[in-house]
């Protein structure tokens, strides 16, 4: 076979309607393959940057549920050192208004006596005028300074028993006035300022006993009949 006929079986068959045959284009195969290479590498990015993106989303949310923590323990100690504070204030404030206390608690025992002396004074059957205006006087000025500083006395005569401000030291039998009520005042009972400084010494009601109401019934059914009977 001569080289001319070689060269003839070695040359593609060509299609009349195609046109001459092309051959592959080896350089726009490797820029595929570049192009796919580096889609590859940046789809891997990608994917790095969307697990780098998790995690700083789940750090974040740590780090925001840590400071709600944080600040919701800070408005507890907060409230709880403004209550602290307020006490303390209340408390020094109770201290100052009710510090004197003690001594106005003994200055009543003066005023109990200063008042036996002005009654003694009124009573006595040679008084004289100006003792019992002096002791008068100085009676009420003595109550006057003290009402001053927050010691005032309470009403108790006629008033329901209260234990809190009131000590019974008997009870009076009595149909006129309803039971358990103060009728009668031995010694005053004070207030200072809005507390209790002495209790009031009181007699209080009682409902008359059932033997002597059935001793006045019987007297009475007595009489009826002696009338009748006449």
């Amino acid at each position: 076979m001569s080289k001319k006929n070689k060269s003839k079986e070695m040359e593609p068959e060509q299609d009349p309607e195609l046109g001459p045959a092309v051959a592959p284009d080896r350089s726009v195969s490797e820029e595929a393959l570049q192009e796919t290479a580096q889609a590859a590498e940046q789809e891997a990015a990608a994917g790095s940057l969307v697990q780098e993106f998790e995690k700083l989303a789940i750090e974040l949310e740590r780090k925001t549920k840590e400071a709600e923590e944080a600040n919701d323990k800070y408005r507890r100690t907060y409230a709880d050192f403004e209550n602290y504070r307020k006490r303390m204030q209340r408390d020094q404030a109770d201290f100052r208004k009710y510090a004197n206390e003690q001594m106005a608690f003994e200055l009543l025992t003066v005023l109990d006596h200063l008042g036996l002396a002005f009654k003694h004074a009124c009573e006595a059957p040679e008084k004289s005028e100006g003792l019992q205006q002096g002791v008068e006087m100085v009676y009420k000025q003595f109550r006057d300074v003290l009402e001053k500083f927050g010691i005032t006395p309470f009403k108790a005569e006629g008033e329901p028993f209260n234990p809190a401000k009131h000590e019974a030291m008997m009870q009076v039998e009595t149909g006129d006035v309803p039971e358990n009520m103060v009728v009668q005042v031995f010694q005053d009972g004070y207030l200072y300022h809005e507390k209790i400084l002495r209790h009031a010494k009181v007699g209080v009601s009682k409902k008359p006993s059932e033997s002597e109401s059935d001793t006045a019934v019987t007297q009475g059914g007595g009489k009826e009949d002696h009338k009748e009977d006449q």
